[in-house]
């Protein structure tokens, strides 16, 4: 397709879409990496921003193409116009807007209102998964404005938990999953011992605590790849 090989500033979205390409194809080839040479710490923390951000780019990329190829205006704003969603009744610029779900649910909502134009496209099934309000709902919890993979929260320590492949525990459970280790699988376990030479502080290695959100990050750049794929193709020529 002709817009691979054109200027971002050129493309019919703005180059929303290319720009999501882009970093679906860098967390893939990232999460590739980490499989063949072996986990790094924490190495879900930029995976899955980066898809978490080509999501949000496929979906501003969708409202975009829908509103200039069916030369719909953004309210008062034109079509070829700063790009809009219409949110709770207002119209409001992408660049105050990062809520997946927003945008989910503004997209959404212009396949139905203009499905006849979308039927008439035959060459594509334009059926998102059943998954897709499940996945979308799940990124609106964890990371509703696209900073939880990408910032520490110093003001409160308990959201950064679950980030961490590094779990604390305290010495006691510590040494019930040594004991348990012996006869079992091996675990990665850090001790860390007070001046006296007691143990203090207890760790072990959990690895991706939120792997079901890591999946549906996944998944669902997979799913809105697919549709920014289609709506290059069939309903821009390409372009």
């Amino acid at each position: 397709m002709q817009y691979f090989l054109t200027p971002l500033h050129t493309h019919i979205d703005f180059g929303f879409g290319a720009t999501g390409d882009a970093f679906k194809e860098a967390a893939d080839r990232l999460e590739g990496n980490v499989l063949e040479r072996g986990p790094v710490f924490n190495e879900q923390l930029p995976i899955n921003y980066l898809r978490r951000h080509a999501i949000e780019l496929y979906l501003k990329s969708g409202i975009v193409i829908i509103h200039r190829r069916l030369k719909l205006p953004y309210g008062s704003e034109p079509p070829s116009g700063e790009p809009h969603a219409y949110i709770q009744g207002k119209w409001k610029p992408f660049h105050r807007l990062h809520s997946v779900k927003c945008l989910w649910i503004y997209l959404s909502s212009l396949f139905r209102d203009h499905k006849a134009f979308f039927d008439s496209v035959r060459t594509v099934d334009w059926t998102f998964s059943a998954d897709v309000e499940r996945w979308i709902e799940d990124i609106e919890i964890h990371d509703p404005r696209s900073t939880f993979s990408r910032y520490p929260e110093p003001s409160d320590a308990s959201k950064d938990v679950p980030k961490s492949v590094m779990i604390q525990e305290t010495p006691e459970d510590i040494m019930r999953r040594l004991y348990a280790s012996e006869n079992g699988p091996k675990q990665f376990i850090l001790l860390m011992e007070n001046q006296e030479g007691e143990v203090a502080h207890g760790y072990y290695y959990a690895g991706d605590a939120l792997s079901e959100f890591t999946l549906a990050l996944k998944q669902c750049a997979n799913e809105f790849s697919g549709t920014h794929a289609a709506l290059r193709s069939e309903v821009c020529d390409g372009a």
